[in-house]
């Protein structure tokens, strides 16, 4: 792998996306949304709230970022020239992939400057240093979710015909995963278990419990504020863990507890990562 390809190819994606029209109207609406709710509803006492907002509707920011990767150079016949110099796929791939985490880690440093800016001028305080590493922490579990949805955006660049089926795929897993999984997870349960969600039975829990482990958005919400489900509609069980901001237990034993949560949100990225590398080599451009 060529380091200074991959790196000139990283940057030229972070240059493009960073001024894409929708990606900034996008930035702006939710950036937006989150501080005038803090404001509005007074910090960190709704902070669940604001990490069910961050949770549902920041993916699509993923999704935006990684939908058109390939497919766009691809159509414009721009990766055809791209491949006719000394540039291998798999420099592209990883180029395009650390372009687009470089945006999603500064969309979650702006968002984190919203959320502790707001704090400050609620409360009057200065955070503690204790609370700010705990909100540091929860900015990488919210880059690292994010970037599962724009991995697999990336992989759908590669996998589609045209940028509108690519878009379509993403916005349907979005739809699946925070506003269609709850009920989803609940008619699975039922069926699995025999048992109805109104019985509210330790078996139908255990049940819908580990079919939620498939979604990212239940690793996020479990490692972030100890919910199995923040999904519209979603059925979830508050733990008695309030995941990673609960200031009752230490950051190294919270991190011991949700440390499947973690591993899984590190891995799910890199998957797809690895999707699109073997589908891009066994593209014919």
């Amino acid at each position: 792998m060529n380091k200074d390809s991959v790196l000139t190819l990283a940057q030229k994606e972070f240059s493009d996306k960073l001024y894409e029209p929708s990606f900034i109207i996008l930035m702006v609406i939710f950036t937006g949304t989150i501080f005038v709710y803090l404001q509005s509803r007074g910090g960190g006492d709704n902070f669940g709230q604001v990490v069910r907002m961050i949770a549902v509707f920041y993916p699509l920011i993923g999704i935006a970022l990684g939908y058109d990767g390939i497919i766009k150079e691809k159509n414009s016949k721009s990766l055809s020239v791209l491949l006719t110099q000394p540039v291998f796929r798999d420099n592209i791939i990883t180029g395009k992939f650390l372009g687009i985490s470089i945006i999603l880690a500064l969309v979650v440093f702006l968002s984190l400057m919203i959320i502790a800016a707001s704090d400050f001028l609620i409360s009057g305080k200065v955070a503690e240093l204790n609370s700010l590493l705990r909100l540091l922490i929860f900015g990488i579990f919210t880059f690292l979710y994010l970037l599962v949805f724009a991995s697999f955006g990336l992989f759908t660049s590669v996998w589609c015909k045209t940028e509108i089926e690519s878009l379509t795929f993403g916005v349907l897993v979005w739809i699946n995963m925070c506003f269609a999984f709850g009920p989803t997870i609940i008619m699975l349960a039922s069926f699995a278990s025999g048992q109805s969600l109104f019985s509210m039975s330790k078996e139908f829990a255990s049940t819908a419990s580990l079919f939620q482990n498939i979604s990212p958005l239940h690793h996020f919400a479990m490692a972030t504020i100890g919910a199995q489900d923040v999904s519209f509609g979603g059925f979830g069980v508050q733990k008695e863990i309030y995941g990673l901001l609960d200031t009752q237990y230490s950051i190294s034993y919270l991190l011991g507890y949700y440390w499947q949560n973690i591993i899984i949100l590190i891995i799910i990225p890199f998957l797809f990562l690895a999707a699109s590398y073997i589908l891009f080599l066994r593209d014919d451009i």
